[in-house]
């Protein structure tokens, strides 16, 4: 077994580690104030985003997500105007792979395995998106691999959506943030536009139950803000 195989599978089994843990947290539920307003602010901003690149038309664009999860915004951009049989995901956890099947309509494709290595062949993709995923990866070799394989698969005038934490978490020694700079040697020759997004949890956790209105003037203010979201484009 060569270095980057045995790199990839050890990767591979953090993940799994590390995402067991967070099963069933209240802080991911949808009866919590502060992770309702979190999704639904950012929702609007990737709105905003997509209308401002002229990407409002969803239903003739081929869609990838990488690290989809269960599925969660493959099903918002089917609600947004994909079409199902147009949107594809890509995740790790064998477990979430199946919670994603079960969940999203029937001819979005879902995949298990390893965003390094896809499958897809090249310039398959109109918008080719990841959600906190970089960020889980410690290692630069592997998120170098990830990048290139979505830039691979990216058709030419094409997106990648990025949206991650520029800011480590002080709670969660298993994220670390990836500021600017690290976004443009991910993916060289692209122009990258980011945008602060997302009031930083603590302080959401605090005032969402409260004031959506408070987190909302906060966020506009975006020195509480603790994410990017950034659009990235091959020059």
């Amino acid at each position: 077994m060569d270095q980057p195989e045995a790199d990839l599978e050890s990767e591979e089994t953090r993940i799994e580690s590390v995402y067991a843990k967070r099963q069933g947290a209240f802080r991911y539920s949808w009866f919590n104030q502060a992770h309702l307003y979190r999704v639904q602010e950012l929702e609007r901003n990737i709105l905003a985003v997509l209308r401002s690149r002229n990407f409002s038309h969803l239903q003739d664009k081929k869609i990838l997500e990488v690290g989809c999860g269960t599925g969660q915004w493959l099903r918002e951009f089917i609600k947004w105007g994909a079409s199902p049989d147009s949107v594809t995901g890509i995740d790790i956890l064998t477990d979430r792979v199946a919670k994603a099947r079960q969940l999203c309509p029937s001819g979005v494709q879902i995949h298990h395995g390893n965003a390094a290595r896809l499958s897809f062949s090249d310039a398959n993709f109109d918008l080719v998106f990841q959600f906190t995923v970089f960020s889980s990866i410690p290692d630069m070799p592997v998120k170098e691999m990830v990048a290139r394989e979505m830039l691979r698969v990216l058709k030419e005038g094409g997106l990648i959506f990025w949206y991650d934490f520029f800011l480590n978490n002080p709670s969660n020694p298993n994220v670390r943030g990836i500021p600017k700079r690290e976004i443009a040697h991910l993916f060289p020759d692209c122009h990258v536009d980011c945008y602060r997004v997302s009031l930083a949890p603590p302080l959401c956790r605090l005032l969402a139950p409260y004031t959506w209105w408070g987190c909302y003037a906060l966020e506009r203010i975006r020195l509480c803000n603790t994410h990017y979201l950034a659009v990235i484009k091959k020059d």
